[in-house]
């Protein structure tokens, strides 16, 4: 008998062993194939890292835990929406799944989203009625709704079967603190240090509480004692230094940031932390200097590192040293997701330097590899509203959505898609979607209320203002977009008490006080305008705004000497003012003082050399002093020497054509092109006027390339000049087609109009000719060719 239950212990034994050998084998490539998946989702192919995040969950599909395992492992990465939805999942598939629901609730939470909170912090609740995660959790929702009593309540259950609970005197001390009684709030929280001595959280709101009731020295300390008691956590030392930024003693931040990087050597974010204050607070040379031989230093290549010094160089406009920094890191990539990512970089690179052709060669390279990978289908969008081709863009980000429906950037450049393409209902739609999974996006809110106020829609623009207020009370943007809202809608009143609600709420900035002069400026009342905008100025001297706004009500109350003389001063106290230069050129101008117009906007040019202003009203004095060759040198100069220099190219195009000089007009386009060969803008800008001033065959034959590139694409003013084209080279049939394409696609200006009626003419359909042409005059507006169009309407009408 013995022998037999020895033979049976040895059985279950084994079974058991074997049981644990298959959850172990289990659960390895559980862990496997969710590093693969994050590897992929590092690599911005979440498509891919879908796969794999599948295989996980199909190991053991009924086991809610790989759902938890996989969203703390996006948690970790900062992908906090994709993180969500994996822990809704793991929450669906266990009703008694605890932690998941607590988890999304915080989330939801900390994005606004109090209904949703709510819901999950209750479901929890109903599972465990003494979860303390969730009770604490209650409490914040019921704060956040202005329940403060039975926040406290619930703040107080807890710590009366726990009185040393770190998380509910946390929410004790920030309900006294909400409720004005700071004394209480840091009794609470000293009291309980004094029982957690390691924990850091109550120190980080003790903090807070003396930094908002002036006790600099005792927050210094508290910072101090943070670090001693974690000094691994480069976190801690970064509000030390933040505290003497906002105490403005540079020099001992600096100090904590370099001792941080010397301390914690593996911290990446202690280097960039210190490179990013050395770029604000000193100059961008003197954070270049640092980086490069910090990057050196590195015994594998740093990624976020280098594309910081790429960043700096770039705004620098040190362009051949940001392409080497790239090109340099895409050969040294040991992974494939960092190959990919650092393409999209270069690809992002080019996009902003305006070699367009480069960079879709990278990013078609990228999709090739990685077909589904988000970062490079938001360039290649990108790409096609820089072409404005707002087609194709949105069918690219309605692809990606389909996959990321969340993915906050597709949303975002797909509302923008939406502008482009006169769509603005459904741009509307895309920021409400937006808003809808992240409500703290004051951004984003900010954007549907400009959208609101640019559509009409005046009082859902003020709802959404009001919602914003809620969340924020005393946003500083939201000030801004109900300034707006009042301005659009001719409210004074309202318009100026908003101003001075931001000189309250901010009295060291500006904005409020200009805001106020802009205000009665609206309305007509420029002397009341004036105290505001000088105020405005004392706070910011240098502020182009409300300098602008001054001398406009100078002028507008005949005080010219009083504008000249402030101008004056400005100059004398910062003598490299060059807008100051420029109004002052504006001035002397207008009173037909055209050499001291000239000096004035030459030292503007001299002061900033890369600003198109300045040029363009030199060469307006230029013309007006009779002296068009001198204009037309300093034009094409100007061109050379200013990156946007469309305004100016304009201007000199103006003066050819007013001189019937057009080969001279073509050559300046064409100089263009040649800078910008992959500009749509800049090809419609040549063919355009080819098609429109072109006398010679020689240059219908040469662009004739070009228009094959303007005829393919969904854009309808590029199509309608590709069809003015075909239509001067008597191409009626494809003329039609062309121009019909445009017209379906939104082209409905006077010009498209005349151009169809022409076409049509020419086609023998005189009914449509006449319908057309007729919808062109009656827009009541100067195009070229609205002689051509009024004389062919009485023609036709005559008949």
């Amino acid at each position: 008998m013995p022998l037999i239950n020895r033979g049976f212990r040895n059985v279950l034994l084994i079974s058991a062993i074997s049981l644990l050998s298959a959850c172990d084998s289990e659960q390895t490539k559980i862990t496997s194939h969710i590093a693969e998946g994050k590897q992929f989702f590092k690599s911005g192919d979440y498509q891919q890292a879908k796969v794999f995040f599948d295989k996980a969950l199909a190991v053991d599909p009924d086991n809610s835990q790989t759902y938890l395992q996989i969203a703390d492992e996006l948690s970790n990465l900062g992908a906090i929406q994709a993180a969500a939805s994996y822990y809704q999942l793991a929450a669906k598939q266990d009703p008694t799944q605890v932690t998941a629901r607590i988890k999304l609730a915080q989330i939801l939470f900390l994005a606004g989203n109090i209904n949703g909170a709510e819901k999950l912090a209750k479901e929890v609740l109903s599972v465990d009625a003494e979860n303390n995660e969730a009770t604490i959790l209650m409490g914040g929702i019921l704060s956040a709704q202005n329940n403060t009593d039975a926040a406290f309540m619930k703040a107080e259950q807890i710590l009366k079967n726990s009185p040393n609970d770190v998380a509910a005197n946390l929410l004790l001390a920030s309900l006294n603190a909400k409720i004005g009684k700071s004394d209480k709030a840091k009794a609470v929280l000293l009291s309980s240090i004094e029982n957690n001595p390691k924990n850091t959280a109550l120190r980080a709101m003790l903090v807070n509480l003396y930094s908002q009731t002036g006790e600099a020295d005792k927050a210094r300390e508290l910072l101090t004692a943070i670090i001693s008691i974690e000094p691994n956590q480069f976190y801690h030392r970064q509000q030390l230094a933040a505290f003497f930024i906002k105490t403005k003693q540079l020099d001992k931040a600096e100090d904590i940031l370099r001792t941080a990087t010397k301390d914690l050597p593996d911290d990446e974010q202690a280097k960039l932390s210190l490179i990013e204050f050395l770029a604000e607070k000193r100059s961008t040379e003197v954070a270049i200097a640092e980086l490069i031989p910090m990057l050196d230093q590195q015994k594998q290549p740093n990624y976020t590192l280098r594309f910081k010094l790429a960043d700096l160089q770039m705004a620098q406009k040190h362009y051949s040293e940001v392409e080497e920094i790239l090109k340099e890191t895409v050969n040294s990539a040991t992974e494939n997701y960092q190959r990919i990512n650092t393409c999209n970089k270069l690809a992002q690179f080019y996009l902003a330097i305006g070699k367009i052709e480069e960079a879709k060669a990278l990013i078609n390279t990228n999709l090739t590899d990685q077909p589904k990978n988000s970062d490079a289908l938001i360039l290649k969008a990108n790409i096609a509203l820089v072409d404005h081709d707002a087609n194709n863009a949105i069918a690219g980000l309605r692809a990606l959505l389909a996959d990321e429906p969340d993915n906050i950037k597709a949303l975002t450049l797909l509302a923008s898609a939406h502008q482009l393409n006169n769509a603005p209902l459904l741009a509307i739609e895309n920021l409400q979607k937006i808003i809808d999974s992240a409500p703290n996006n004051e951004d984003v809110r900010l954007e549907l209320i400009n959208l609101q106020l640019k559509t009409g829609k005046a009082e859902a623009a003020e709802e959404s203002i009001n919602t914003l207020f809620k969340l924020n009370p005393g946003s500083k943007k939201g000030l801004d977009a109900l300034f707006k809202i009042y301005l659009a809608q001719n409210q004074w009143q309202q318009a100026v008490q908003v101003a001075k609600q931001l000189q309250a709420n901010y009295a060291n900035d500006a904005s409020g006080f200009y805001l106020e002069g802009l205000a009665y400026q609206a309305e007509g009342k420029f002397a009341q305008s004036l105290e505001p905008l000088q105020l405005a100025l004392q706070k910011q001297p240098e502020a182009i705004e409300p300098l602008s706004h001054l001398i406009t009500g100078y002028l507008a109350l005949k005080q010219t000497d009083k504008a000249v003389a402030k101008l004056n001063e400005i100059i004398k106290a910062t003598p490299e003012h060059f807008f100051a230069y420029n109004l002052l050129g504006s001035i002397y101008g207008n009173n037909s003082k055209f050499s001291e117009a000239a000096a004035a906007y030459q030292k503007a040019i001299e002061l900033k050399p890369d600003w198109s202003k300045s040029y363009r009203n030199l060469a307006l004095i230029k013309r007006v002093q009779n002296k068009p060759e001198e204009a037309i040198a300093l034009l094409n100069k100007a061109i050379d020497s200013v990156k946007d220099s469309s305004e100016l190219v304009n201007e000199l195009v103006q003066i050819y054509l007013q001189r019937g000089e057009h080969d001279k007009a073509i050559a300046v386009y064409e100089k263009i092109h040649k800078q910008h060969p992959d500009s749509l803008i800049a090809i419609n800008d040549l063919v355009g006027y080819v098609a429109n001033y072109a006398t010679s065959a020689e240059h219908f034959v040469k662009v004739k390339p070009l228009v094959d590139l303007l005829s393919k694409s969904n854009n309808p003013y590029l199509l309608d000049t590709a069809g003015w084209f075909f239509y001067r080279q008597n191409q009626y049939s494809e003329a039609q087609q062309t121009l019909l394409k445009a017209r379906d696609l939104g082209a409905n200006s006077a010009i498209s109009q005349f151009h169809l009626g022409m076409v049509y003419h020419k086609l023998g359909d005189n009914v449509a000719a006449k319908s057309y042409l007729q919808k062109a005059v009656d827009q009541k507006v100067e195009f070229n060719g609205l002689k051509a169009a009024n004389d062919l309407l009485k023609s036709l009408s005559s008949k």
